[in-house]
């Protein structure tokens, strides 16, 4: 999810703060160009402040690089790479997990699972090496929603601001529409939003494309205002 500029700015001081106590110095040089390089992307954040956190196998290594493995629904996939070693990594709405390293230690099934593997040798058989795969966040490589993370072509998380509306192409966070199908004020309970879920359904929803921009269409303010 996009985060106000002082939630933004509070992640990054947390994660360089992790570095400063978690890091070789040698290498901390390193690990906070690359914070200072992902500082606008959310979950890129999320997973280096948790790399930092849990220091896997208590390695006290910079993170050199992000790849990105998959995306479904919102939850993606990446490897974390270190000048040695790579991990598995796995964020979904802010919340991140490291995994242990990849192509060494079993991923869990319900992951595994969701993305349609039945081992983890399978996994990294589709996907292939670390060094193959591309670098997360970065234009051409991966296209992702910037807010919920989902892939081209999926469906938007319900809530996000990026969704457009199937029924007058606005902005389905900002117009009315929602509130007319629904002959309601505001949306007060789970039932009223599993309600315009089946509506969305029903009329069918919008999936996310590149050409889609937070602001899309008709608006200029900024997702953070």
């Amino acid at each position: 999810m996009m985060l106000p500029e002082s939630a933004q700015q509070k992640l990054v001081d947390e994660v360089e703060m992790f570095i400063e106590y978690g890091v070789e110095q040698q290498e901390r040089a390193a690990a906070t160009a690359l914070v200072k390089k992902y500082q606008n992307n959310p979950p890129a954040l999320a997973v280096l402040l948790e790399f930092y956190k849990v220091l896997p196998e208590a390695r006290e290594e910079a993170v050199v690089r992000l790849a990105h493995i998959d995306s479904l629904q919102g939850v993606t996939l990446l490897a974390v790479s270190t000048m040695t070693h790579s991990y598995g990594a796995v964020v979904s709405e802010g919340e991140a997990h490291i995994l242990g390293e990849y192509g060494k230690e079993p991923i869990p099934e319900e992951i595994l699972g969701f993305f349609g593997f039945s081992d983890s040798e399978e996994l990294v058989k589709s996907y292939g090496e670390v060094k193959d795969l591309p670098e997360f966040g970065v234009k051409g490589t991966d296209v992702l929603c910037p807010v919920c993370q989902v892939k081209a072509g999926e469906c938007h998380l319900l809530g996000c601001p990026v969704e457009i509306c199937p029924w007058c192409d606005g902005q389905l966070n900002r117009c009315n529409c929602r509130f007319e199908k629904l002959e309601l004020e505001s949306l007060d309970s789970e039932e009223q939003v599993e309600a315009l879920q089946a509506l969305l359904e029903d009329k069918g929803r919008i999936p996310f494309q590149p050409e889609q921009k937070p602001g899309y269409p008709g608006t200029s303010e900024g997702l953070d205002k």
